[in-house]
């Protein structure tokens, strides 16, 4: 038994693909479809995620990481006083897990300066 007041969460699916930008580039992302769940009414709700720019090719890789933080992110939304019912476009950008660093750039082995 749950309490009424608690939502339960899943991810449905998701969808990598390359998102037209307001300046017309595009960049890499993925559109997760969350399932969300109250009682008896269902929420289907979608997130957009991107990753930052400097992301590592662990995390890049990693898409239970990934999904994992688009659950967290709407629960904080939840925790907020955000509903479903409210709808918006959710946007987020993932960062690399915490205590992870950056790739770092390295010189080809060919470069001598």
């Amino acid at each position: 038994m749950t309490n009424e007041g608690q939502w339960l969460m899943r991810i449905e699916g998701a969808l990598s693909a390359h998102f037209f930008q307001p300046d017309g580039s595009s960049r890499p992302g993925t559109d997760w479809s969350v399932g969300l769940k109250r009682v008896e009414n269902t929420y289907p709700v979608m997130v957009r995620a991107y990753l930052s720019d400097d992301m590592t090719k662990r995390a890049r890789a990693d898409t239970e990481y990934q999904g994992q933080t688009v659950l967290g992110y709407i629960n904080d939304l939840l925790a907020q006083g955000w509903t479903p019912d409210q709808g918006g476009e959710l946007v987020i950008t993932i960062q690399n897990p915490t205590g992870e660093e950056a790739d770092v750039a390295s010189k080809p082995w060919w470069r001598f300066w």
